[in-house]
């Protein structure tokens, strides 16, 4: 802009120009006739003429030149703007594309997701029927295995109680303890015996015995003749037990009976047993009733035989 202010160049307008020749009018005698106004003096409005003149030019010199600089100036932004817009709007567009390119395998892959969710529901629901059934049938294995087990064990007897000693687990030490323990006139034939397969340490309790005899006759008739005993069998000075060799499920099975049965020892008028398997019976006031479950027992028991036993008191 300095530079274009430089050239400027002053023009005197028609109101500053002073002709020589206008002074000498065909009316000059009038002229001399009439009386003359007081007017400035030439010089004087000359110059002020010229720089209201000359200020009105820089003025319309300055005013064009800084309005060329700003369009110049708003030009180059403006390009460069919109060359930026320009590159964001193809930015834009190329994200745009790829975010759609994306935005499809997503979309197929949700699909096949789909599909295969409903292939495998499908699978799902045919493998809980075949899982159903095969529960259903491993029960009734599981029920043939524990009766066929139970079965086997019919000829067993569990001694407990005999010392730890050298040979005392023998067929001949068991078969001379039946005869010696029960008074019996004849020797029992035991098939096979051994100690309980548990691990045992010298000053512990001794383990179990476990008796296989030949007939299941002698069996029924020496378990028989324990429980006949009370409980009261007695083998070189030490107490003796003897009890049917049942699986550790209807061991266990009976074992949850055992709460109950110490609240009815000794209780007059009431009978109780565990039948085979595992079933608890009990009767008091001529009324019988059988329990597999060891809880609705101990609520029975508690709400009809011992209730009714401190209302008597």
């Amino acid at each position: 802009m300095a530079a274009n202010l430089r050239k400027f160049k002053y023009e005197a307008s028609s109101n500053t120009r002073f002709s020589a020749a206008g002074g000498k009018s065909s009316n000059s005698t009038a002229e001399k006739e009439m009386p003359k106004p007081a007017t400035p003096p030439k010089h004087s409005m000359d110059a002020t003429a010229i720089k209201t003149d000359i200020l009105v030019s820089i003025r319309q010199d300055i005013l064009t030149i800084i309005k060329q600089e700003i369009k110049d100036a708003m030009a180059d932004h403006f390009e460069s703007l919109k060359r930026e817009i320009q590159n964001v709007k193809t930015e834009i567009n190329n994200n745009t594309a790829a975010i759609r390119v994306e935005l499809e395998q997503v979309k197929a892959d949700v699909k096949s997701v789909e599909d295969g969710m409903s292939t495998w529901s499908d699978e799902m629901v045919a493998m809980r029927g075949t899982v159903s059934t095969l529960q259903k049938e491993m029960k009734v294995v599981k029920d043939k295995c524990e009766d066929l087990e139970g079965r086997m064990r019919r000829c067993n007897i569990r001694i407990i109680g005999v010392a730890e000693l050298k040979g005392s687990s023998t067929p001949e030490a068991v078969s001379s303890l039946l005869k010696e323990v029960f008074r019996l006139d004849r020797e029992v034939c035991v098939e096979r015996s051994h100690r309980s397969l548990v691990q045992w340490k010298p000053g512990e309790k001794p383990r179990a015995i476990i008796a296989r005899l030949s007939s299941e006759r002698d069996a029924a008739d020496i378990l028989r003749r324990a429980r006949s005993s009370g409980g009261k069998l007695v083998y070189k000075a030490d107490p003796i037990s003897i009890f049917p060799d049942y699986t550790s499920s209807i061991v266990k099975a009976r074992a949850a009976f055992t709460d109950v049965r110490k609240m009815l020892r000794s209780r007059p008028g009431v009978r109780y047993g565990i039948l085979f398997p595992a079933r608890f019976r009990v009767t008091h006031n001529i009324v019988e009733r059988e329990f597999v479950d060891a809880a609705e027992a101990m609520d029975y028991v508690k709400g009809n035989i011992l209730q009714s036993a401190d209302e008597d008191m």
